[in-house]
Parts: structure tokens; sequence; C-alpha cells
């Protein structure tokens, strides 16, 4: 078990145990590393609290089905959850990250018509911190809205390593995607929204983006305050003339965007932005 006399430090659950967050638990043979089958949840948690557990999980789940992988039940996910967060000490931290990991497993299910059983991994650590704004490039190969995974959250994320390498080239901190028909996607893990002739518009799920857990929570507080916001499809070459964007993911919340492809936005907060934070940030606050 970790060493956690000091302030809590990065860590895996698995098997009924702790472990440091560098050990050695997946095996060469795990189907994860053999052929890439394995999916992820990433949630924060307020003093061990996980937010938007269930709509997190849900996608998981969905996710799972469609690389051929079966995920233990809610109860003992959250049940995991509880007790890593509770061993850890992260249940007396602010905020903190989880990340749920279902690989699958060791064996050869590359040809089987039934579901591996998955092995899950909870990591928890510390959250990471965001600046107050975010700059854009996008990049020259498209995310593929037809692929077989869209849509769904994978380990496979070679694309996104490329794409945010060629950004921290480029002096920017995140990359933006369009997909096989040149419309706007999303970033590499972000969901994009856009300002542009007085209206906000996000890219719909048929674009082939991340049906992401806060995109769909700003879009529910949206409706909420009264703050339109279209899901419609963007050419790329649109992002040239939108007056302003911001970004929404897990662990970012909403993010305003100043830059795109090294061209400034007019606007850093848009009319609606601060609404629609505030709303989110009400949302997310942690309970009494």
């Amino acid at each position: 078990m970790p060493d956690l006399s000091e302030s809590p430090k990065p860590v895996i659950f698995h098997n009924g145990e702790l472990h440091r967050s560098d050990a050695p638990l997946v095996a060469v043979t795990d189907q994860v590393i053999v052929q890439g089958q394995g999916v992820f949840e990433t949630l924060v948690a307020h003093k061990g609290e996980p937010f938007a557990f269930q709509r997190h999980i849900e996608r998981l789940e969905r996710s799972a089905e469609l690389v051929g992988l079966s995920v233990p039940g809610q109860e003992k996910i959250a049940g995991s959850i509880s007790l890593v967060m509770t061993e850890s000490g992260f249940d007396q931290t602010a905020k903190s990250r989880i990340r749920i990991t279902l690989t699958g497993g060791i064996g050869n299910t590359r040809f089987s018509s039934e579901p591996g059983e998955a092995r899950l991994f909870i990591e928890v650590s510390p959250a990471p911190s965001f600046a107050e704004s975010t700059s854009l490039i996008t990049v020259p190969f498209p995310r593929n809205d037809r692929g077989a995974l869209a849509g769904a959250k994978t380990i496979n994320y070679g694309e996104n390593v490329v794409a945010l390498r060629l950004a921290k080239e480029a002096g920017a901190d995140e990359a933006i995607f369009g997909n096989t028909q040149d419309l706007l996607c999303e970033g590499t893990w972000s969901n994009i929204f856009v300002f542009k002739g007085g209206k906000w518009i996000t890219p719909p799920l048929s674009s082939g983006c991340l049906p992401g857990v806060t995109r769909a929570l700003v879009l529910e507080q949206a409706v909420e305050i009264g703050t339109t916001i279209e899901e419609i499809d963007l050419k790329m070459s649109a992002l040239a003339s939108i007056e302003g964007a911001f970004l929404t993911s897990t662990l970012r919340d909403l993010q305003p965007v100043r830059e795109v492809d090294g061209w400034q936005l007019p606007l850093l907060k848009p009319p609606g932005f601060s609404e629609l934070e505030a709303a989110f940030q009400k949302l997310a606050a942690p309970k009494d």
C-alpha cells in the first residue's frame, strides 16, 4: 500500500488493493496492449464525491459495449471509488480526479463473439488546474465521424497525441479536429462551443464528437437560463470568422478561447458565456 502519511498522492485501486500510480499492474498479454481493447472515463470529485457519476458510467457502458467488454456493476464501481477515496485520503481533497479504466484482460478475445471480462482500474490523483483562457490550432487530419468507434471513449488516443504535440509545437494549448466532411468536430480532449453571428453553436453528435458529459450539462443549463445554443454543423473554414468560443471537459469545466491558429478572437467572453459559466458552477458545486 502507498505511503499516505503526507498529503494524498496518486494511487490506483485494483483487485481490492491500493497501489502506487506507477505500479506494474497490466500484463503485456492484456488485450488493452495486444489490440487496444480498453475504455475509460474521467470524473471530478469534490471531497470524495464524484460529480455526474451516473452519466459517466452510462457512457462507460456504451463505450465498453462497442469494443466488446462487459462492465462491472455500477454498485461495484461506486463502492470501489468510495473505498479508494477514503483509504487514500482524497475524500478530504477539495477537488480530485478519478479515472476509471477497463481493459480487455488476459486472453484471446479477438475472435470471440462473447464480451470479454474487463479488468477494472481506478486511479485517483489531484485535479489539474487550467489557465483562465486557452489557445487552439486546427489540425490537417480529420476525426472519422463514420468510424466504428466514433463517439466512444476508448484508450486509442494516438491521433490525439499527435494533434496535441502539434499544438504544443505551435505554442498552443489544444488542437481542434474537423471531421471527414470538413465540419467542426472536437478537441483532443474537449468539446467546443463557438459564438458566430450573435448566436452560440456547438457541433452535433453526428459530427463524430465525443458525447461529453460537461457538454450535455451545459446544453441543459442553457435551456434552464434561457440561452439558445444550436447543435448544428459548421464548416471548419468558419472558424476564421467566429467572434468567440469556449471549450468544455470534465476537468476544465468551461474555458474561454482567446485565439485560433494564431488569430486573436474579438470576444473572450461573448454574451451569455458568464451566465452559462455561473449556472454550471452552481450545478457542480459541492452539496452540503
